[in-house]
């Protein structure tokens, strides 16, 4: 017979790690934070992705060049990918990425989506 609580623990077990937090009683603050909000291990993840983000330290993305331009979603999706292999020092994946962008960026380039500099500028700071 199925063993669905068995099924879902081992779903679990392999596929996520589970952190325990320990919060003093005494502090208040935290733990008034904690009952306000509705989804507390979205939160945490959350704050953590927004200091992975703030603090980033790249391997091969050129970090002087801003990007000050609109971008299309696929564009968008493509740079978010790239970023995350760079930080998480992924070098094919990060290439496959960066030619990926370049590649975009032409076509996006070719219909007028963006400029030709706009392209350029996305070359240099994805650079192969």
């Amino acid at each position: 017979m199925f063993d669905q609580q068995k099924y879902i623990n081992s779903f679990i077990k392999d596929n996520y790690r589970t952190i325990k937090l320990r919060i003093r009683n005494d502090d208040k603050l935290l733990i008034n934070k904690i009952n306000n909000v509705g989804n507390i291990n979205k939160y945490i993840l959350n704050l953590i992705k927004k200091d992975i983000i703030e603090n980033r330290v790249y391997n091969y993305i050129n970090n002087e060049i801003e990007i000050d331009f609109e971008l299309s979603i696929t564009m968008e999706d493509l740079i978010n990918k790239a970023e995350e292999a760079d930080i998480l020092d992924d070098y094919g994946l990060y290439m496959n990425l960066a030619d990926a962008i370049d590649s975009q960026g032409k076509k996006e380039a070719s219909q007028h989506i963006i400029t030709e500099t706009e392209w350029r500028i996305l070359t240099r700071r994805y650079c192969l």
